[in-house]
């Protein structure tokens, strides 16, 4: 026996799926946005193109030149200011440069070459939470991350040596810029 009284019942509540949906979106943004200034996932991120761009039989660069100046040109021109650059850093010298995509940001990728211990120089945009300075290893390679001339720079190779005469001649070209000398690193 059913007992009808006319009315319809309510319809089902809907949208608090959509709610949770939208709320975990929300987090799950939130924390994409953390996470990309985390020192290490930054790091991550320039010790893996190092490895693809040195991995591969010929750099992709699309400026070639030993001259720090032209290279500094060819990418300030693109809108990306640039620290002075030093011509060599220990046993690496400067070979050129290009525009590389990592997972959140494009990043000036400046290449140093001399044998078999290449150092990448990468000049980031984006956020990246290193206060001053942070040095780990990651991926098998050593990378550093500073601050030169209101840029944030990674460097990155497997010579910890390499790397740490690298942003020395960084800090030092910086430092020389200052004072109006000519750099000599």
């Amino acid at each position: 026996m059913e007992i009808v009284t006319g009315k319809a019942p309510p319809p089902p509540r809907r949208g608090g799926g959509a709610w949770a949906l939208a709320l975990a979106a929300a987090a799950l943004l939130l924390l994409g946005l953390w996470l990309r200034g985390l020192p290490s996932f930054v790091a991550w991120e320039v010790a893996r193109d190092h490895q693809l761009c040195f991995g591969r039989r010929s750099l992709p660069a699309r400026v070639w030149s030993s001259d720090p100046a032209e290279v500094r040109d060819w990418l300030e021109s693109r809108g990306t200011p640039v620290p002075l650059l030093p011509a060599q850093a220990h046993t690496v010298e400067l070979v050129g440069a290009r525009y590389c995509p990592l997972v959140d940001r494009v990043a000036a990728h400046v290449y140093y070459n001399g044998g078999a211990r290449p150092v990448s120089v990468f000049l980031l945009s984006g956020p990246a939470r290193i206060g001053d300075g942070w040095v780990g290893t990651v991926r098998g390679l050593r990378v550093r991350l500073l601050h030169a001339v209101g840029r944030t720079l990674a460097i990155v190779g497997e010579s910890p040596a390499e790397v740490d005469a690298a942003a020395r001649a960084f800090t030092t070209t910086v430092a020389t810029r200052r004072t109006g000398d000519a750099p000599r690193v």
